[in-house]
This record gives structure tokens, sequence and C-alpha cells, in this order.
């Protein structure tokens, strides 16, 4: 009885010589077949290679390669032998490099791209500010002017390229946008509230922090045909500010990156806490990133000014 009720327990187990009886451990062909429930490995070798469903092709950035899996062209290949990715650079020799793997067919710029210890969701920790370049930012520069009354004149003998009032105004609604800069006379300000939704996503909306909008309307045309510069810092804390093309001599190319520097740490927001500077980088329009020593830079910003 007990052997009994020991094979009748282990259903799952394929049945053994001494539960079967003396015929199935001699005879060549069974008395009784056990189900291919005992055999779960065997059953499944019967129902075939498991069903996978179709996958979505992937868009987007997951469409791209992995790191690992991409090939680099033999311009990038060349400008990794010229530089090294980790090593921090002083001003004059990162700019000299800058120039070096700049070998493209047109003029780059020369950008610089600083993270800073900002958080611009808190109003005491947004920098927004301008910077005369002053060896200029090698651009040409096309700006509009929004006034009215005897300033109308004073713009267009200033060197505006386009200039008007109301009529100009109704032109923005219409979708022209053929500007780079647009300035406007506090006076006009009331009027132009209106084109905050078409303008603010460009980043052409007139504001005093930005001296886009000045009584002076010929001072102000004037610093921006020379080379002044509007930057802000982004959601993520960065600023990213051109500061001339990379066929200006080196020396004209670090007076503008120093001028950048000096505004940058003159416009220091009231809420910044601990490091003011994180990292600091220089790179033209195709080329790769330089990295700075933030104290060396700002030892010889020090010794610039002095």
């Amino acid at each position: 009885m007990a052997t009994a009720a020991a094979c009748a327990s282990s259903l799952l187990a394929p049945p053994s010589a001494s539960c079967a009886g003396p015929a199935a451990s001699g005879a060549l062909f069974p008395t009784s077949v056990p189900s291919l429930r005992a055999y779960p490995r065997l059953l499944l070798a019967f129902r075939g290679p498991a069903f996978t469903a179709p996958t979505r092709p992937r868009t987007g950035k997951a469409a791209l390669p992995l790191k690992r899996d991409r090939t680099r062209s033999k311009r990038y290949l060349e400008i990794q032998k010229l530089r090294e990715s980790k090593k921090e650079y002083d001003v004059p020799m990162a700019i000299s490099l800058m120039k070096q793997v700049a070998n493209t067919r047109f003029v780059e710029s020369a950008e610089a791209h600083f993270r800073m210890n900002l958080d611009p969701k808190y109003n005491d920790q947004q920098l927004r500010a301008t910077v005369n370049l002053p060896k200029g930012t090698g651009q040409t520069v096309k700006i509009a002017v929004l006034t009215q009354g005897e300033k109308i004149d004073e713009a267009r003998a200033a060197g505006a390229d386009i200039v008007g009032s109301d009529d100009l105004i109704e032109q923005i609604k219409g979708g022209f946008m053929e500007f780079d800069k647009l300035i406007a006379s506090p006076d006009m300000m009331p009027k132009v509230a209106s084109l905050g939704k078409i303008l603010g996503p460009r980043g052409l909306m007139p504001n005093p922090k930005a001296g886009t909008v000045s009584p002076n309307i010929t001072q102000a045309i004037d610093e921006f045909k020379k080379g002044k510069v509007e930057f802000r810092v982004d959601k993520t804390g960065i600023a990213h500010i051109p500061f001339g093309k990379v066929n200006f001599p080196e020396e004209d190319l670090i007076a503008n990156f120093m001028a950048v520097v000096r505004s940058i740490e003159r416009n220091k927001p009231s809420g910044a806490k601990g490091i003011y500077w994180k990292t600091a980088y220089v790179c033209s329009s195709m080329g790769p990133s330089i990295k700075l020593n933030i104290k060396e830079m700002l030892d010889y910003g020090a010794d610039s000014s002095n």
C-alpha cells in the first residue's frame, strides 16, 4: 500500500521501474505509455518555437546606432589626433587649437559654452545680459526699429535696415520676419506687447535687459552693428555665446572671449551660491569642444583687465 501511494503522489515524474510493474522493466513494448504531461520539456518540443510578437521599427534617437557601433569620419579621426579629450587648456592654447581643427569649406563661428551653477527657475538665479565684443562678431546684422515721430528719421540716419511704426507691427503680424534684431522705443512697448506670441519663441521680443528697448535709438543701433551680443542661460544653466569667426586673428578672438567672461562675472545673479563656474568650453561650429581650465581662464581675465 505504501508503494502504491508513493507512485500515485509523483504524477509529474516519469514512472520508475518499481511503479510500472514487472512488465515494464523487461518487456519490449510497455503495457502503458506515460502522458506527455509527465515530460514538460518534451511537451514544449512538440509545440514548436515560442511565438514572439513583431517589434515596431525604432524612430528618433532610439534608431541611432550605439556608440560602440558608430563609424567616425576621416576628418573626425584626424582632429582627435590634435587634441586630448580630457585635458584642460589655457585660453591662448584653446583658441589656437580651435582654429586648427576648423577645416570646413565655410567660415565657422567661434562659440563659447559655459555651465554655470544656476537654476533659472528661480528669479534670483537668472542670467541674461549683453556684451560688446571689441572686435565684432564678423556677421552682418539686419536691424528693424519700431518707433514713431522724429525718431523714425533718426533711426534711418543711424543705419537701421527697417524702420516703421504701426505699419511694421501689422507686417510682423502677417508673418514678416526678415530681420535679426528688433529695437523699440519705450513709447512703442504697449503696442509691441501684442506681438509677444510671435516674437517671444524666436527670441526677438524687445527687452530692456537685452538692450533692445532704449530711448536712445541711435546708440542702440550703433552698438548692435558693431558687435553687441545678447546671452542668457538655458533651463539647464548653460550659456551658449558666439564670439567671432575662426578666421579672426587669435588676438581678436581672445579679446572677444575675455569680454564675454568679464560680462558673465560682472552680471552674476544675486542668488548664485557656491561655485559659480562649473565648466567652460570653446569650439567652432563644426568642430569638437575644447575644455578650458577655469582657474587659469579667470586669472587670465584678471591679468588682461589690469
